[in-house]
């Protein structure tokens, strides 16, 4: 499998991501890497990857993130799970001993594994036997019992090829493509993601409710806060009021606003805390 950047993983039910927040020195602590997909998988499959720690219980590592609009398929110990796309900043305090298996599905892919609207899963963590019929031990010992994660993930792989269903008149490979389009630098507003998907509207809104997960407004302001925090991650948001200008804000304080709204901090305040030694 080919290996992604190993320094931007969430290694709790995330995966790999653009928006970690959480601070660089404690995370180095953690062991983290995500892989391409079989080709099989590629289209409904952004990565499968793994997390492991070994923490003393008096240096946990927190980790925060501004997710992806993906939904997980993870295995740990005693908790074989279904991370819903998060609409929140994401915190997970890491501690002890742990080990974590999972696949990043695309944006809009939920329905090739599972029924229901995605909005139903958003900001939950739902148990794996709920959506599907397996054995949470079986399936937790075949994906975390190989010593060699290449092996774990291949297990998992073979999992979501028994459970993957048709595609019915192509919905999930619209939705996908769809949601593809939030990556899209020039798109700020909802009504620019409609024209360019070609729906109104309403039809995008429902078409993101039933696959993705959030709203599209939602969405545009986390991928606009996302590139903010990688920026300021890679020190190149040396001005904010350029950084605000290059991401479609109006001013520096409606930036501002919404950073702190949903990271917790101003900017300012992320730069300072990202190789802050924990205490």
């Amino acid at each position: 499998m080919y290996k992604h950047d190993v320094r931007r993983i969430d290694p709790t039910g995330h995966g790999r991501a653009r928006g970690l927040v959480s601070s660089r020195v404690s995370g180095s602590r953690v062991d983290a890497a995500s892989f391409e997909p079989p080709d099989d998988l590629s289209d409904v499959v952004e990565s499968l990857w793994f997390g492991r720690w070994d923490l003393p219980e008096d240096a946990p590592h927190v980790t925060e993130l501004l997710g992806d609009p993906c939904v997980h398929v993870v295995a740990e110990r005693g908790g074989a799970r279904v991370v819903g796309v998060w609409r929140r900043r994401w915190v997970r305090e890491l501690s002890g001993r742990g080990l974590v298996r999972g696949a990043k599905l695309r944006p809009g892919a939920v329905g090739a594994f599972f029924d229901g609207p995605a909005v139903a899963l958003s900001d939950r963590l739902t148990p794996l036997s709920e959506l599907v019929d397996v054995d949470p031990e079986a399936f937790e010992a075949s994906v975390l019992d190989p010593e060699a994660d290449a092996d774990g993930l291949a297990a998992l792989a073979g999992h979501l090829r028994a459970w993957r269903r048709p595609d019915h008149e192509g919905e999930v490979g619209h939705a996908v493509a769809v949601a593809a389009l939030l990556r899209e630098v020039d798109l700020y507003r909802v009504e620019g993601l409609a024209e360019r998907a070609g729906l109104s509207v309403r039809g995008l809104q429902r078409l993101f409710r039933e696959h993705v997960g959030a709203t599209p407004k939602q969405l545009l302001r986390r991928v606009r806060l996302q590139e903010a925090a990688l920026r300021i991650e890679r020190g190149e948001a040396s001005g904010l009021a350029a950084l605000a200008a290059d991401l479609g804000y109006t001013d520096q304080a409606h930036l501002t606003r919404d950073f702190k709204a949903v990271v917790g901090q101003t900017p300012r305040e992320l730069e300072r805390s990202l190789y802050a030694r924990p205490k």
